[in-house]
């Protein structure tokens, strides 16, 4: 997958081998969709917070937000311009109703623990720091106070692929729809393993495909990596549990509204579930709900459910920011979230049966956010056979076998 953590994981394979002094490694990043069409990538809203309820999820975008603040020092290519992200420093607000009150104020003090600069409001301080906010129903909110905001996906996912292609990195168009694995597997399938030797790329519009000799392979297809490993020459006895990852269909709808609630617009999370932030200076906005399980739509292609915004997420808009209730529509989009069914974060590390297949994927919705922290950590795997900055083994594939989730309560 050359997502952008595709392309973080080989950027920071190349940036370690240098380090090491080792020259020489092959790296191809494999990629079907060359104008990211349906990128999840480039589909999504943007943001990075801190406000999370893992460990590991706020170390990683700990470490994103000093690596985005620092862009041109790790992606910097020699005579091209300077990475401009288009960083806009507004922090996320939570707001939790009287029933959850008292989990938020557990999570930020758990966030505080890890470092994180986030602010207890209660509802008088909340309107007075945004008087536009309705404050029915709502008993405490959470803000962070730096390293949250949202940037542009496009330029990120851009530079990291520059940077990679600069320091070696192969790119390559295709698709990988089979493998070809070591046969010294055995039966019962409980005891077997085996090792991918071939990658089948098959080229676009073409029933031709060219076999990849590896040594290595990072699935990082995104909200496909379950898909892959159902892919022809890759055993079912040797992929079991199946990897819990599914394709999710998001909507992102815009609007402009211009009385609403401008600059000090933040990166709003209701208590209904609902979303909202400033997109821009000139009154307009951007947002979206997740729908219920019962509710998911279709996720074979990206049409929008107009209605769906109409009947669902407009009323609660409108019920938060009075403002909204006169807004007027200006587009969307849907994309897709990699959503891992079991506990709604990453899978990383090692497959238990595919000697030499790594996972990184299943972030359901904050991959961009954790793409340049979960990228490093791949690579560290990879290269030396450890976390050595962030210690991510409980985001291994041994809690999908022991059935034991790290359930993240910030999905949003």
């Amino acid at each position: 997958g050359g997502g952008v953590v595709g392309w973080s994981v080989a950027y920071w394979l190349k940036v370690m081998e240098g380090q090491r002094r080792r020259h020489g490694m092959k790296v191809i990043v494999v990629e079907r969709d060359p104008m990211y069409s349906r990128a999840s990538t480039v589909l999504s809203a943007g943001g990075i917070r801190q406000q999370f309820s893992l460990r590991e999820n706020i170390q990683m975008s700990r470490f994103s937000a000093s690596f985005l603040r620092d862009i041109n020092e790790y992606l910097g290519v020699p005579n091209e311009p300077p990475i401009d992200i288009q960083f806009q420093p507004s922090g996320y607000l939570f707001l939790a109703s009287p029933q959850n009150a008292a989990a938020l104020e557990a999570t930020v003090q758990f966030q505080r623990d890890e470092g994180a600069q986030v602010a207890l409001l209660s509802p008088t301080q909340l309107k007075e720091k945004f008087p536009w906010i309705n404050t029915e129903d709502v008993a405490v909110a959470s803000y962070g106070l730096e390293d949250e905001g949202w940037f542009d996906p496009w330029t990120l996912l851009n530079a990291f692929r520059r940077k990679a292609i600069s320091l070696g990195v192969q790119s390559c168009l295709g698709e990988v729809r089979a493998f070809v694995i070591s046969a010294n597997y055995m039966t019962p399938p409980a005891s077997s393993s085996a090792r991918i030797k071939y990658v089948h790329v098959y080229m676009p519009d073409s029933l031709e495909y060219q076999p990849v000799a590896c040594a290595i392979v990072v699935n990082a297809a995104g909200a496909w990596a379950g898909k892959l490993l159902e892919a022809e020459g890759l055993p079912k006895g040797l992929c079991q549990p199946p990897l819990p990852i599914q394709p999710r269909k998001r909507y992102v709808f815009t609007w402009h509204c211009p009385n609403g609630p401008g600059l000090s617009c933040p990166f709003l999370i209701d208590t209904s579930g609902a979303y909202f932030r400033r997109d821009g200076f000139a009154g307009n906005y951007l947002g979206g709900m997740s729908p219920s399980e019962e509710e998911e739509p279709d996720p074979s292609d990206l049409s929008v459910d107009h209605d769906y915004f109409q009947e669902q997420i407009w009323p609660r808009l409108a019920r938060r920011v009075p403002a909204f209730e006169s807004l007027r529509v200006q587009g969307s989009w849907a994309g897709y979230y990699d959503y891992n069914t079991f506990d709604q974060n990453g899978v990383l590390g090692p497959h238990p049966r595919l000697e030499n297949l790594f996972l990184a994927a299943g972030f359901s919705g904050h991959g961009l956010q954790h793409a340049p922290a979960a990228g490093r950590a791949v690579a560290e795997l990879l290269i030396k056979g450890r976390y050595e900055t962030l210690d991510l083994r409980r985001l291994g594939w041994d809690r999908l076998v022991d059935g034991e989730p790290l359930q993240e309560h910030g999905v949003v």
